[in-house]
């Protein structure tokens, strides 16, 4: 991440590593699923290691929000990433010994 401040070129690259991992993860976990009844709450679970504690987590879930939104727009499981297909979202943080890592849950909640 401290990349970005020094060379103009490596933000670009950061998301679009970041951008990849989240569509390759979409992409095994999902198996082409699509979203039929939208709006959507996306629910986010973060487990992160106790050593990072100190981390702003609101940092933690724009970032992450903002390229997995993307990536499954990116990847058709939604049209889009606007409030008529992404109603909401929820996050928990969880501290944990060990490598962090993220679940996402996606809720059709449909047409109201």
């Amino acid at each position: 991440m401290h990349e970005i401040g020094k060379n103009p070129k490596a933000g670009g690259r950061f998301k679009n590593d970041y951008s990849l991992v989240c569509i390759n993860a979409i992409r095994r976990s999902l198996l082409g699923w699509k979203v039929t009844n939208p709006p959507v709450i996306l629910h986010y679970k973060f487990f992160e290691s106790k050593k990072g504690k100190k981390r702003d987590v609101s940092n933690i879930f724009s970032l992450c929000a903002k390229f997995f939104e993307d990536a499954l727009q990116k990847c058709g499981t939604i049209e889009n990433d606007n409030p008529e297909w992404i109603e909401n979202f929820t996050t928990e943080f969880h501290w944990i010994d060990g490598d962090p890592y993220i679940e996402i849950e996606i809720e059709e909640r449909g047409k109201k």
